[in-house]
């Protein structure tokens, strides 16, 4: 009777013993999860972004710009201000131009018509961590003539190497991958034209959105999907308006 108690007693400290060991790596596990999701939100919130602002309401102008500033990214802002000074810039030389011509050709109904400029840039932000940094800028400028004209410019930036991130970086070694997203964008917009119009629009589209690294230029990335951006006149007619294409990655 005594032997069999001792072997029980030694059964349940062998039990408690397996169960105590197992407890002490789950737990373990669990610290170590924590520890990690911690390091990634520490990681993800050391990447600080500010929005800075540009407006212009001296006539002839109505500017309204909002761009980001990424806190210690000095390269990346860099970037990002050539882009927003570049088309600033544009859109002056253009609008005073063409308000110094409307000038010159009616003086009398310029005085009792002036002209208004308008340039209009936001962005959209796609994936921001400590790899990878897209955004694409919408831009609307008008600088006379029947309508305004929007279009979009992208900004894809390599975090950790410093530099611009390409389409073909993102398929490298797929040498047809220009007729991968051709195939898949014609189908996507076809779908949403025949929504919009009830038709689709072959010649435009086989010409806007056929296998070349220009007609998919703009894009952003998110970790599971790509954007690409098409404006006014690349795969439709300008009523129809701008497209979006999202092609998973």
């Amino acid at each position: 009777m005594n032997t069999k108690k001792v072997l029980i007693v030694i059964i349940v400290i062998a039990l408690l013993a397996v169960a105590g060991f197992l407890f002490f790596i789950y737990r373990q596990s669990i610290s170590k999860q924590e520890n990690n999701d911690q390091e990634q939100v520490v990681a993800l919130q050391s990447i600080t972004i500010e929005d800075k602002k540009i407006t212009d309401t001296k006539k002839p102008f109505n500017i309204a710009i909002t761009y980001p500033y990424f806190q210690g990214l000095d390269d990346l802002n860099k970037k990002i201000n050539g882009i927003i000074t570049a088309e600033l810039d544009s859109f002056k030389k253009n609008a005073l131009e063409n308000d110094k011509a409307a000038q010159e050709t009616d003086p009398e109904g310029y005085l009792n018509y002036p002209r208004q400029y308008d340039l209009n840039i936001s962005y959209k932000k796609g994936q921001v961590d400590e790899n990878v940094i897209s955004m694409v800028f919408s831009v609307y400028n008008f600088t006379g003539g029947a309508h305004g004209m929007g279009y979009f410019v992208s900004l894809n930036y390599d975090v950790k190497n410093n530099k611009e991130i390409m389409l073909a970086d993102l398929f490298a070694g797929q040498k047809n991958y220009l007729q991968k997203i051709s195939d898949y964008a014609k189908a996507d917009i076809n779908k949403q034209l025949v929504a919009r119009m009830g038709n689709a629009q072959g010649a435009w589209l086989d010409d806007g959105a056929g296998p070349k690294e220009e007609n998919f230029s703009v894009f952003m990335i998110n970790s599971d999907y790509l954007t690409f951006y098409f404006p006014p006149y690349q795969v439709a007619a300008y009523a129809v308006g701008d497209f979006e294409v999202k092609m998973p990655r």
